[in-house]
């Protein structure tokens, strides 16, 4: 079997060198002349590194895994996971490390028993979780397991990044009041309480009986907002705004509110929740509330490395900001 001594000679470098070099290590700067060298030889003689026996030697297989629960859409059809996943990616190749992508299935408490060997199988050096769902069994296992990790969102942890989703409702609502509105409808998230609670403040604020406001209930995707968006307005005809907790819930309202005729913004406002890169090319474009997505994977990587190493690490709370474009209009009188 090939080995890096084997590479190094053909390389005419160290086997350190090759090591290093093959192991995409930040350490030390190499010549492209160098590398290319390096990377030649191994593709020529075949090799393959053994990340077990690596990390036999160095304590580390640099290896991280971005855990996505599969709840309502896989990390791959939903576009805010896409983009931190995008920016995680980004931050291990330029470090040196491998990103293992893991989207297990959690139903009543139970999780995917593939999942489990993943954790228990020593590979991991750290993960990041996306905590916007009640992910209590996977946080829990890989405490169990000592794996460092992150997570995202609301959920209960040690180390955490996520938005100010209290003062995002917030800002959602005070711009729709702001423009006029007072017959508001909510399109919301079963897990997402905090951006709803800063909702209702804004509503209470401002006279509005936050208890009488309709309200339907989505799971993220366009289709559960064009279906929140025909129940909302067929029960509730004198709606002039609507509030979707997230881009791709509001980009269905809108296109369920244009089949049934409705023009957006003239005769009814949508705003929605992430400032997706779709939002602004959107017809209309987006009004939306921007919490920083595209840099969510390099603070959350950031975040890790350090808790990986035993320092101090500060958990992060992002400010959101509102971001006003067409799709809301002040209220026609």
């Amino acid at each position: 079997m090939t080995t890096i001594r084997d590479v190094a000679k053909r390389a005419k470098v160290s086997a350190s060198t090759a090591s290093r070099i093959l192991s995409n290590s930040t350490k030390e700067k190499y010549s492209e002349e160098t590398r290319s060298r390096v990377i030649s030889a191994s593709i020529e003689l075949g090799y393959r590194p053994n990340f077990a026996a690596r990390a036999l030697v160095s304590g580390e297989t640099r290896i991280i895994a971005a855990i996505f629960p599969r709840i309502y859409d896989t990390p791959f059809t939903a576009l805010a996971s896409l983009q931190i996943l995008s920016g995680i990616e980004a931050y291990c190749s330029d470090n040196g490390y491998h990103m293992l992508i893991s989207s297990p299935k959690v139903r009543e408490g139970e999780i995917d028993p593939t999942f489990v060997s993943l954790l228990s199988g020593g590979y991991l050096d750290g993960a990041i979780i996306d905590g916007h769902f009640d992910i209590s069994p996977i946080v829990d296992l890989v405490i169990q397991m000592n794996i460092p990790s992150v997570v995202l969102g609301h959920h209960a942890h040690t180390h955490y990044l996520r938005s100010d989703n209290f003062a995002g409702g917030q800002l959602m609502m005070q711009h729709l009041i702001d423009l006029g509105h007072r017959h508001i409808g909510l399109i919301a998230i079963r897990d997402i309480e905090q951006r709803l609670n800063g909702v209702k403040t804004a509503a209470d604020e401002n006279g509005l009986n936050f208890e009488i406001l309709p309200l339907a209930f989505g799971n993220f995707s366009e289709e559960s907002g064009e279906k929140a968006a025909v129940e909302l307005i067929k029960e509730n005809p004198n709606l002039t705004a609507i509030v979707a907790f997230n881009d791709r819930m509001a980009m269905g309202a809108i296109k369920a509110l244009q089949k049934l005729g409705y023009s957006v913004p003239d005769q009814i406002s949508v705003i929605g929740y992430d400032n997706l890169p779709r939002s602004a090319d959107f017809n209309p474009p987006l009004t939306t509330i921007d919490h920083q997505l595209s840099s969510w994977g390099k603070k959350a990587m950031n975040m890790l490395l350090g808790v990986m190493q035993g320092k101090e690490v500060e958990s992060i709370v992002l400010t959101p900001k509102l971001i006003v474009r067409a799709s809301t209009g002040a209220l026609q009188q």
